[in-house]
């Protein structure tokens, strides 16, 4: 992510629910969503500054 970008609020909420779950495979699928979307966010940007 980049100095000045912001997560979308799908992100926001997956990073809360994240830190809601106790179980550690549920945490670490709302945080791997999380990565995900960033990962697609910046590839698309790098993709559009080409």
């Amino acid at each position: 992510m980049r100095s000045g970008q912001k997560l979308s609020d799908e992100c926001k909420e997956h990073l809360e629910t994240a830190l809601q779950k106790d179980d550690p495979s549920q945490k670490n699928f709302h945080i791997r969503q999380v990565l995900q979307a960033c990962g697609v966010a910046n590839l698309d940007e790098e993709l559009d500054s080409e």
